[in-house]
């Protein structure tokens, strides 16, 4: 097996490497700004504020880690709090608490953030192993507490991998966050707006317990200075219609900021329950720390929804979004704006869930070219004497 691979330490990456391995301490001005240029460009941290990545250059550290390295056991007191920066690792989870027979649940990959446990010094909930080689960006937990009780509500949002990044194993607990979200969502709009939640008719039809798009939007827009704008909305609540815990009435798979219905999944059964004055206080308390959360995953959600269009439907907003994107992937820096804006034009978004489905086979004519966003493919090249297997990476 061949594995295609940069170096993690080319000439152009290794002086921030140098900055990073310094002692906090010994870091200039100038290393610090060296290490901002390159965390300015991972996924994890791209919407901090300045004086929040500032902080994390001067106490962040770099390790970079082999293939097959343990960073920690599940039942482990943690000491650090990690975010990948490239490569990839297991999470392994026992039901004995015995590695031996650790079962895989998902991968994390470039742009994930892991190790909030350190917050409270609960036990690790699993074992991480690294897939391939990878870079990390470490915080110590002294450190990273100091970081969350000043940057709280901008951290919100790293407890939780960002949407996407994880393989399909990982779904459960994904869903199990956003089903969370959604009641502290829909509790707090029976708190503060209960007419928006009820039966509607349309076209001599009844539909029990809906809410109107349009009405979504203004609703979100005026809980929270982080949603600055209904395009933005829309992705928030389109975070939520891909998970089902909102759903249209009529299984479209888009969310639109039009007078369409939706139903949160509570009120598809008859009956549903009206909060309690305990649940009203805690969507209060919550309101806020998920509205950032889903602030900070909704742009993806909007993308591969506006990706999922057919490209003749896809209007100017969106082509300018799809355009905008593809100026952040490397494999693309060398074309030029017309190119990438034409391709704006006529990408198609495919997921595809399950490891081992082969989306062509050697020797087929080929009808399409693709970029890999997340995840990774392998090309296998068949040989009248050997068989060549390279893994390629999203760039």
């Amino acid at each position: 097996m061949v594995a295609a691979h940069t170096s993690s330490h080319s000439s152009e990456s290794a002086e921030w490497i140098i900055c990073l391995d310094k002692r906090p301490a010994e870091r200039s001005g100038e290393d610090v700004d060296i290490i901002l240029a390159r965390l300015k460009n991972v996924k994890a941290f791209e919407r901090f504020h300045p004086s929040l990545l500032q902080r994390i250059c001067l106490c962040g550290f770099y390790e970079c880690l082999e293939k097959g390295i343990t960073l920690y056991r599940q039942g482990d007191i943690g000491t650090s709090w990690y975010a990948v920066l490239s490569g990839s690792l297991d999470v392994k989870v026992s039901e004995t608490s015995s590695y031996q027979d650790a079962v895989t649940i998902c991968t994390l990959g470039t742009g994930t953030a892991f190790g909030e446990s350190i917050l409270d010094n609960t036990p690790r909930h699993a074992t991480i192993v690294t897939r391939e080689s990878s870079e990390l960006l470490r915080i110590e937990q002294r450190e990273f507490r100091s970081l969350w009780e000043k940057y709280h509500q901008c951290m919100a949002g790293l407890l939780v991998p960002p949407y996407g990044v994880m393989e399909s194993g990982c779904s459960d607990s994904i869903v199990l966050r956003f089903n969370l979200n959604s009641t502290i969502l829909r509790n707090a709009i029976l708190s503060r707006a209960p007419h928006m939640i009820r039966d509607r008719k349309y076209h001599l039809k009844t539909y029990r317990q809906c809410c109107v798009g349009t009405e979504l939007v203004d609703w979100q827009m005026q809980q929270s200075s982080c949603v600055h704008s209904r395009i933005q909305a829309v992705g928030m609540w389109q975070v939520l219609l891909e998970e089902g815990v909102l759903n249209h009435v009529d299984q479209e798979l888009s969310f639109q900021d039009k007078y369409l219905f939706y139903r949160f999944l509570d009120d598809e059964q008859e009956d549903a329950p009206f909060p309690s004055e305990e649940e009203r206080k805690e969507s209060q308390e919550e309101l806020q720390d998920t509205l950032l959360l889903l602030s900070q995953i909704g742009p993806d959600a909007h993308m591969r929804m506006i990706l999922r269009k057919h490209p003749s439907e896809r209007t100017a907003d969106d082509l300018e979004i799809i355009y905008e994107e593809l100026l952040h992937i490397k494999a693309l820096s060398h074309l030029s704006t017309t190119v990438k804006r034409e391709l704006a034009g006529v990408l198609i978004f495919e997921s595809h869930a399950k490891a081992g489905t082969v989306l062509f086979s050697q020797g087929e004519e080929g009808t399409s070219w693709y970029i890999i966003l997340k995840g990774s493919v392998n090309v296998v090249i068949y040989g009248k004497d050997f068989n060549r297997i390279l893994r390629v990476s999203f760039c």
